[in-house]
């Protein structure tokens, strides 16, 4: 009989690589991709349809789940905490894990593989961190990792005799060379996201979705706008993102929901700029100061904002340099 197995694949070197060493034993394999709101990879940038066409490459069945609100409630608490940054990186796995080990059942596959190598990443992928995902996941003895195989007891599909040991490997710590040997002895020259694909892990971005979650504004909505621009926060109840481009200040537009408001100079060149919140008066003169400030680069030169796409047209200097830098995140 015939032995299938679900390969999680974020289009990666080393997920490719686990999947193309599976697939060489005959094994057949789906490929299933998680997406979060924190992935660096979208449609924007092409990283979509290369994951996509990669997969297409191995010719495997590909899915795509989306992890969610689920996702927002499980980075604001996490269980084994945070790394360097805001990176719940042993809690995200225990859960794609554990929505791993349901689809298994819907696509009958007998075994989970994965491309971690043991020491590869300082928080979850060391031994002790990688057997604590097994078990709190409910997968183990489930997931064979082929590119450390030989570093940890066989697999019940090891031992089953559904994949051979030893056309396995022992790959570990951080180094790529063992994996780039491989890829070139296996015939796969083409990957993703060759510095990691979490937002989470980005210093500055780690800042704006704790503020997100301190203010209680944390949502998926808020999480693609933070994506973009410039962070201000003027208060709890308050905040905005001004573009850096016309490609960003086009996004913001068409993120914009009813109750969000638009602000942008006119008769000068400048940011579009996406608030949300309770505007008041202190906040609208901030917004079109601050749109100003950028527009201008000048203190002195006045501007002429346009609001929410509306007739008002207000005529403001900008704000002081000073005053900005302390509004912004």
């Amino acid at each position: 009989m015939k032995r299938k197995a679900l390969g999680l694949f974020s289009g990666g070197l080393d997920s490719t690589l686990a999947i193309k060493v599976i697939l060489k034993q005959g094994i057949e394999v789906v490929a299933l991709n998680f997406k979060s709101p924190f992935c660096r990879c979208d449609t924007s940038n092409g990283c979509d349809s290369l994951i996509k066409r990669i997969a297409e490459d191995l010719k495997v069945d590909f899915k795509v789940m989306y992890l969610g609100d689920e996702y927002l409630e499980m980075i604001k608490e996490p269980k084994h905490g945070y790394g360097k940054n805001l990176n719940p990186c042993i809690d995200c796995r225990i859960l794609k894990f554990k929505k791993a080990k349901d689809f298994m059942k819907k696509t009958g596959a007998s075994f989970l593989i994965t491309g971690e190598v043991l020491g590869q990443r300082p928080m979850s992928q060391y031994r002790r961190a990688l057997e604590t995902i097994d078990k709190e996941s409910g997968v183990e003895d489930l997931v064979l990792r082929p590119l450390s195989a030989k570093l940890f007891s066989p697999t019940l599909a090891e031992r089953k005799g559904w994949v051979d040991r030893e056309k396995l490997f022992d790959i570990s710590g951080r180094g790529r060379r063992p994996q780039i040997a491989l890829a070139n002895e296996l015939g796969v020259y083409e990957y993703s996201c060759p510095a990691g694909g979490c937002l989470l892990t980005d210093p500055t971005f780690s800042k704006r979705i704790r503020n997100m979650m301190d203010c209680n504004n944390l949502t998926t909505k808020n999480i693609e706008v933070l994506k973009l621009g410039r962070y201000f926060r003027f208060n709890s109840y308050f905040w905005m993102v001004v573009a850096r481009d016309e490609k960003e200040s086009n996004k913001l537009r068409s993120l914009a929901g009813e109750e969000d408001f638009i602000f942008e100079p006119i008769d000068m060149p400048g940011p579009t700029a996406l608030a949300k919140g309770r505007l008041d008066e202190e906040s609208k003169s901030r917004c079109c100061r601050i749109i100003a400030w950028y527009t201008s680069k000048d203190e002195k030169t006045r501007v002429k904002i346009k609001y929410q796409d509306k007739e008002e047209i207000i005529d403001i200097e900008p704000i002081e340099e000073k005053v900005l830098n302390t509004l912004r995140i």
